[in-house]
């Protein structure tokens, strides 16, 4: 999914959890003195938390600071949680349960900023209610003793901290995978090249800033003579086993700026940006060399490599375009006896 698309995604989500959070405190404030008589605190509480709800529906509705909305919910959160928590007991409410889930929700709809954030926060707050108690007011009319109230902060605070660290090896183990599949994703798992999603995310940039500054840019296709023959007469091991020498190979001896890709089969293909095709055609010498001088396997198998190159022609030229002109210099070069670099006509 691309990112214009995942930051849409994102935005009608926090839309519709908000939508059903107003809904939800909408319908508490009607229902809850129907089903018990309660302080009127609590009803203007009710009030309160309307209109930061609705507020928060109307700023990232909006779509103004998209990269903060989720911080935004996040906050908007504690502070419709901590008015209702010093009126009904502090760390002896009923609503102190549910703060220690507060550091993972932080790290699973945030990050590992929100997460410790909100973690130092809430220690701080509840800290500060322990202490002091003996101050806040307990609308629900029940009594707790300071003994009770230090040993509920105590392991509010500990339940706090354990939540956060589990939130920080939640983002690390997600991290770790998130790499690990986007690496799967766009790599080819035989010789550990882009692949063609790789190859494709790669093209389109530098395709797109060589038109933008007017640079110069080459495509090379490469093929491996006579490949069937190596898998009919030694097997699809060894070809494979040739397959990883060449990409190696071929991998060691381009520059740093230049991508390399497996385009399918015995097919290589090299991305050059900033390279003229005079320039090129030295490069596709010198591989070609690389490659005939080479032997490959526990065989020793001589390979040979024709290839194709092609360069951009004007901004209404395309990835497409550039590589079909490729491919038929690459078929003149099988044509004209193979092991030859062949430019487009």
């Amino acid at each position: 999914m691309s990112d214009v698309s995942q930051t849409q995604l994102n935005h009608k989500l926090t839309l519709r959890i908000i939508e059903v959070a107003f809904v939800t405190l909408l319908f508490s404030l009607i229902a809850r003195p129907i089903i018990a008589e309660l302080h009127p605190y609590y009803f203007w509480l009710g009030i309160f938390d309307l209109i930061i709800t609705g507020s928060l529906y109307v700023l990232v509705r909006s779509n103004k600071w998209p990269k903060w909305h989720i911080s935004l919910a996040l906050i908007s959160a504690l502070i419709i949680m901590l008015p209702m928590l010093f009126i009904s007991g502090g760390v002896n409410s009923q609503v102190a349960f549910f703060l220690p889930l507060y550091p993972i929700v932080g790290a699973l709809i945030g990050g590992r900023v929100e997460s410790l954030l909100m973690s130092l926060f809430l220690i701080v707050t509840i800290l500060f209610a322990t202490i002091f108690s003996h101050t806040i007011i307990n609308v629900s009319g029940e009594y707790y003793d300071a003994h009770t109230s230090y040993l509920r902060g105590f392991w509010l605070i500990l339940s706090i901290m354990f939540s956060a660290m589990f939130g920080q090896f939640f983002l690390n183990r997600y991290t770790e995978l998130t790499k690990k599949l986007k690496a799967e994703n766009l790599q080819d798992p035989l010789t550990e090249l882009l692949n063609r999603r790789g190859l494709n995310l790669h093209f389109a940039q530098e395709l797109e800033q060589a038109k933008e500054i007017n640079s110069p840019f080459c495509l090379m296709l490469i093929d491996i003579d006579y490949f069937k023959k190596i898998n009919d007469q030694y097997g699809h091991d060894v070809g494979d086993t040739c397959l990883i020498e060449v990409a190696d190979r071929l991998n060691e001896s381009i520059q740093v700026h230049h991508y390399l890709a497996r385009f399918g089969g015995e097919e290589f293909i090299i991305v050059l940006p900033n390279t003229d095709l005079s320039a090129a055609e030295k490069i596709a010498e010198q591989l070609r060399h690389i490659i005939a001088k080479g032997r490959f396997s526990s065989f020793q198998i001589p390979l040979t490599i024709t290839l194709g190159i092609a360069t951009l022609h004007g901004e209404r030229d395309n990835a497409l375009k550039i590589i079909k002109r490729a491919d038929k210099a690459l078929y003149r070069g099988k044509e004209k006896g193979r092991n030859r670099v062949e430019l487009e006509s």
